[in-house]
């Protein structure tokens, strides 16, 4: 007669217990704002670079030209006050340095709108001058002020291990320098309409 009582207090005291920790969890405060729990999201430039350098990263120099050419001064890192150099590594042979040149033109004069004064160098890894010659005398839209050719297969080799590990690395290349003169950022790789904000963060 008296196990009924006890059955229907036990199970009374489990709603109890039950009912406490709904409690408990309704209480649980909720993250101020609904991102809270959001990863942040990368800067643009960490992953449109290969490599990203600080104002202490290697300078940014040229290799050996062909044919004696000589780049003013001006032109390179650090010569010029406030302005920026963007090298570009192409060769005749290459299609997506050949499709992206008019769109790096673009950028350099979108950039200097946009108040990032940089100027463009179209360094060509051709080997045969005779090739390279011809693409320059049939693009009258590049100007031969902007164009400039490695020395040799060598001297190129022995310059760019300075910054890649991989010589052998696929072309387009592009090497961003800062004003101060140092590298600023390093990229393998087509370019494309829509990586210019990230271009222009590496600049500045």
């Amino acid at each position: 007669m008296d196990r009924l009582p006890l059955v229907g207090w036990a199970f009374l005291g489990v709603a109890l217990v039950a009912l406490a920790g709904c409690k408990v969890q309704r209480q649980a405060p909720a993250p101020s704002t609904r991102y809270e729990a959001v990863k942040a999201a990368e800067s643009p430039v960490s992953h449109w670079c290969d490599r990203t350098f600080t104002s202490a990263g290697p300078r940014l120099t040229l290799p050996s030209l062909a044919g004696g050419t000589v780049v003013d001064p001006a032109r390179l890192p650090g010569g010029s006050k406030g302005r920026r150099l963007w090298v570009n590594l192409w060769a005749t042979w290459c299609v997506p340095c050949l499709r992206e040149m008019p769109l790096l033109l673009k950028w350099q004069a979108d950039l200097r709108s946009d108040g990032v004064d940089v100027d463009v160098l179209f360094l060509s890894l051709d080997e045969d001058a005779q090739a390279f010659d011809k693409f320059l005398a049939e693009h009258k839209s590049i100007p031969a002020t902007k164009v400039a050719r490695v020395e040799s297969q060598a001297a190129y080799e022995q310059w760019i291990k300075s910054y890649l590990k991989d010589p052998a690395t696929p072309i387009p290349i592009h090497l961003l320098g800062a004003a101060e003169g140092g590298l600023r950022c390093i990229r393998s790789g087509s370019l494309h309409e829509g990586d210019y904000p990230a271009a222009k963060a590496a600049l500045r």
